[in-house]
This record gives structure tokens, sequence and C-alpha cells, in this order.
């Protein structure tokens, strides 16, 4: 199926620049929409399959593991990628110092604007789409994420490396999308909005209130919130929902792709994988609140819910 055929059957259009840039930078890898028919807008994935016959191309793999696993095995090629010391704070104050750190850690992969980035961790997790969502936030197109992770490639029986491999550095800038930020006043001046649906993706003790976290400054969710753990939007630990499935959960919650969606968690972790499910699904307008719960509970003049 070609792109503008996958892009009128799934009812999101592409201008004919970006359609140029597909067909100039990215055909070779236009054969992957035939292999996940299941999932729309696969854009955002790629399958082990897939990355094992691309692994010579213009391609960058970044572990997001530790480091201790990445060095107990990898994928061949795969690199470091530590972005956990990156704070997902969403002040104005704050973000030119997460665009400082984003800029640091992504130079690291030698990104040159030709390759597609590959971010991958040890299954369908948290740490991968984060990553993913940090690049696009930065403003790069070309992330991916390994669907499954390392645990899909291990199954596959594939090839694994325990050779350092380190991509010379070059300079990252950062072209920040604030479309796709909710920062902690962004989300409260729309606590009441009825064309938003702020989704909580904790477990349900965290959003009831009743899971006393020593981090936080308060225990609850924000005002409003549906609930709908992002575990809930996988089928296994390797892999999302099939896409039928994937949309009525979503839909049963009332996350509607007629809504502006606000996501949140904890600290930006869980909300990146629900941020990349609703992705998958074509939703136009998803915001990932990085700052998250621990943001929202230290602001003791905002207002807070919890079950009795």
């Amino acid at each position: 199926m070609s792109l503008c055929a996958l892009s009128r059957a799934h009812g999101f259009r592409l201008s004919r620049p970006i359609v140029f840039i597909w067909l100039v930078l990215i055909s070779p890898f236009d054969s992957y929409f035939e292999t996940r028919p299941a999932l729309p807008k696969s854009e955002w994935l790629v399958e082990v399959s897939w990355l094992n016959k691309h692994l010579k191309d213009r391609i960058i793999i970044a572990d997001t593991r530790t480091e201790q696993e990445h060095m107990q095995g990898h994928i061949p090629g795969a690199v470091w990628l530590d972005l956990s010391g990156v704070g997902a704070r969403t002040s104005e104050s704050a973000l030119p110092l997460m665009h400082q750190e984003l800029a640091s850690k992504f130079s690291t992969l030698g990104i040159t604007g030709a390759e597609q980035v590959v971010f991958y961790d040890e299954s369908m997790g948290t740490k991968a789409p984060k990553a993913l969502w940090f690049l696009t936030y930065a403003g790069y197109r070309w992330g991916r994420v390994l669907h499954g992770g390392f645990g899909a490639w291990e199954k596959a029986g594939l090839p694994v490396s325990t050779e350092r491999l380190v991509r010379p550095p070059r300079t990252f800038n950062v072209n920040a999308n604030p479309a796709i930020l909710a920062s902690t006043d962004y989300v409260a001046k729309r606590l009441r909005s009825t064309t938003v649906v702020i989704l909580d993706v904790r477990s349900r003790d965290e959003y009831a209130g009743k899971n006393a976290s020593k981090h936080c400054a308060r225990n609850g969710r924000i005002p409003g919130a549906v609930w709908l753990e992002w575990t809930q939007l996988l089928e296994s630990p390797l892999s999302y929902l099939q896409i039928a499935n994937l949309q009525k959960r979503l839909t049963d919650a009332g996350v509607t792709p007629d809504k502006e969606i606000l996501v949140y968690c904890h600290q930006g972790n869980r909300a990146s994988n629900s941020y990349l499910a609703l992705q998958l699904l074509g939703y136009a307008r998803v915001r990932n609140y990085v700052g998250s719960w621990h943001e929202w509970a230290a602001r003791l003049d905002l207002p807070m819910e919890k079950d009795e």
C-alpha cells in the first residue's frame, strides 16, 4: 500500500512537501506498512523483522534500558542512550533547561538529519516511548519505537551483540514543538472544558489517592480526569492491542478523537506509552503532560480530587 493510499484509508492528509520528503528519504522503508496492517499510522512503530532487515540502512538504534542491561547484550549496532536525568518540568522558567538537556543527550546519537532513530527498551514499556516523545518534541520527525523492544528481538531469535558502540557526537538543535506538550498551566485552564479529556494512566490506587507516595506533595488526581491504566492498552508486555480493541478500550473510557486529549501519569513515563497508542490511532490533538501528577501535586494552589 502506498503512503497516499494509507492516508486516505485512515482519514489523514499529507501535503505534497511531506510526500516528497518521504519518497526521497524514507522510500526504502515503505514496505514496512505491508507487514502490520492492523495498526494505522504505524510509521511510529517498527517490527523486529523489519529492523533486522534494515540494520545496514540509515538508522540509528538507541537502547534506552540501563547501561548494565545494554552491556549484557543489545541489538547489533545499538548505542546506549540514558535519558533518565532529563528533568520533565513544564513551567516557562524550567523549559529552557529541559531543552538544553535534550540537546546534550541527543547530540550523543550523532544525528545528521538523514536517519531514522529507532528507540527500544526491555519490552513495550515506557522508556522508548518517552524517548520518542522527547525527540518529536525537540523537532525531529523521523523517530520510531521498536514494537516489543528487546524482548521481542530475543523472542524472534535474532542476533545479540555485546560490543560497545559510540557514535561521533554531533550538535543537536532543539526546535521545540509546543503543540504536543501540556504544561501545568495549560491543563489548569482546561479543567472545565467540554472539548478536553484529561486522561490519567496511573494505577487505580494512584488515581483514587490511596497510594501514599513519598515523592509527591499530595495524593489524588486532577479534577475531572478519566482513568485508564496504561497497561490496558497492551495485549501483552510485548505488544499493543490490535486496532479494534485499542479503539474500543479508549472509547469506553470516554477518550474519543473529537476531543483534545491531555495524558498524564506520575512523571510522564507511562503517559508517553499511552500518547504513542493515541498517535497510532490517528488522534489529531494529543498532548503529553510530562510534568504530570508530580508537578501538579507540588502546586498547592491547584485543586485535586480523591476517592473517599
